[in-house]
């Protein structure tokens, strides 16, 4: 950690002269506004150097950056804030919030990362804020001899320990598997021809694709059967599918050797290349699957991906959901193509 405030010290030392101590009452800190501002101010530049460190240096999306990284700065905000001093729980822990979101005006200033993943990442900060505003006060409170210091420190001095075994020992991310289906009243053989390589999709981006989310545009393919390559071109490139199954109007299986970034950021910058930008989210594999029911086609889109941040139960289901809406708009398409049009692609 780069720097801890100087009331920790004194806090695990013993001063042979106690009125020095006691003269920190006189200090500056103790005008109301001054301390609110460095207890909001302090942490939230730590913080933002540590981020610095995990993504730029170590390029690590983990536990440390998304669970330890809040509490640590929600816990440096609520010490410096209740230092010497009696105060609500939940005025401490408005400081707190205020310093993890001065954080994160810090990193958009920085052109470390867009606004969408700061706000994705917001929720699980504000809460982790409860648990180092807990461990602040706790450890605060010795100054006025109504509370323990060895816990909460030896809890927030772990954190530097964490960074370095995450960066030493990476978790290997699970394949993730994403389904998604439609019903569409066509021949399955006009549906196959759309799936194979679908025109582009005129329909402008909606929801979360308007915020930055790479949307697919079209597909082409180059190339028959097995071993043909497919081009499924987002807003933000196109990915590369080599096909490894091709069952006409039953089945079409590729891999993905190569895929653009997976959103763009919204920035005070024209462009802010974030680096999880690059191998955090990857798609490893696809695939369609077509089932003649009567005179309906169930088409089913499944997207094997993983993506590198930490904990996976937050991150997760955020990204499911983000596939599951780019398949939407995907398999929603190639249902108008093929209900509203007889031409595609030979097959």
């Amino acid at each position: 950690m780069p720097a801890v405030p100087p009331p920790i010290y004194a806090l695990l030392s013993t001063n042979p002269h106690p009125n020095k101590i006691n003269s920190l009452t006189s200090l500056p800190i103790n005008k109301p506004g001054v301390r609110r501002a460095l207890a909001i101010l302090v942490p939230a530049i730590i913080g933002t150097g540590v981020c610095w460190l995990c993504v730029d240096l170590a390029n690590i999306y983990g536990i440390a950056l998304f669970l330890g990284l809040p509490i640590v700065i929600s816990f440096l905000a609520s010490f410096i804030y209740c230092y010497k001093k009696e105060a609500n729980f939940w005025a401490t822990y408005g400081i707190a919030c205020a310093s993890i979101t001065v954080q994160g005006v810090m990193i958009l200033a920085t052109a470390m990362d867009g606004l969408i993943c700061l706000v994705m990442a917001l929720p699980l900060s504000l809460f982790l804020g409860l648990i180092g505003t807990f461990l602040g006060r706790m450890a605060a409170r010795a100054s006025l001899g109504k509370g323990v210091t060895l816990l909460p420190l030896t809890l927030i001095f772990l954190f530097p320990g964490l960074v370095a075994f995450e960066n030493a020992f990476p978790l290997p991310a699970p394949l993730r598997a994403v389904t998604t289906s439609v019903e569409i009243k066509a021949p399955i053989d006009r549906v196959w021809e759309s799936v194979i390589a679908f025109p582009r999709i005129d329909a402008p981006p909606e929801g979360i694709f308007r915020a930055g989310i790479a949307y697919p545009i079209e597909a082409r393919i180059d190339g028959h059967g097995v071993g043909a390559i497919r081009y499924c071109t987002f807003c933000t490139g196109s990915f590369v599918e080599p096909v490894t199954k091709w069952e006409k109007n039953r089945l079409l299986a590729f891999d993905v050797t190569s895929s653009p970034p997976p959103m763009k950021e919204v920035s005070i910058y024209e462009h802010v290349d974030a680096p999880h930008l690059h191998g955090k989210l990857e798609s490893k594999k696809g695939q369609f699957r077509l089932e003649q029911r009567g005179n309906i086609v169930i088409l089913e889109g499944t997207t094997w991906y993983r993506h590198e941040m930490w904990p996976q139960w937050y991150w997760a289901p955020m990204t499911d959901q983000i596939i599951h809406r780019i398949h939407q708009r995907v398999l929603d398409h190639i249902k108008t193509t093929s209900e509203n049009s007889g031409s595609g692609h030979p097959n």
